[in-house]
């Protein structure tokens, strides 16, 4: 019981911190093939923690949300410069 208790943290702080990251990359100006693989992923893993049934669904918002502003944030930076 203690290693499903370990994979499902694991699996909730990936959901957690991989939106973030992928918006650190982005205001670090990364290159933006990789800031778009890391938002594609951060707002699929968002989509599916919100599809699970479980009560606290409305923790894959926070992906979902730095996956687009990420996206947004790349997209303004190619427009301008």
């Amino acid at each position: 019981m203690a290693s499903l208790a370990l994979v499902v943290s694991i699996i909730v702080l990936i959901t957690l911190f991989i939106g973030p990251l992928a918006y650190l990359l982005s205001r670090l100006n990364f290159p933006s093939f990789i800031i778009y693989i890391l938002s594609t992923l951060s707002i699929i893993q968002g989509i599916w923690f919100c599809s699970i049934g479980i009560p606290i669904w409305y923790i894959g918002l926070i992906p979902i949300y730095f996956g687009y502003i990420s996206i947004q944030r790349t997209r303004q930076k190619k427009n301008q410069g």
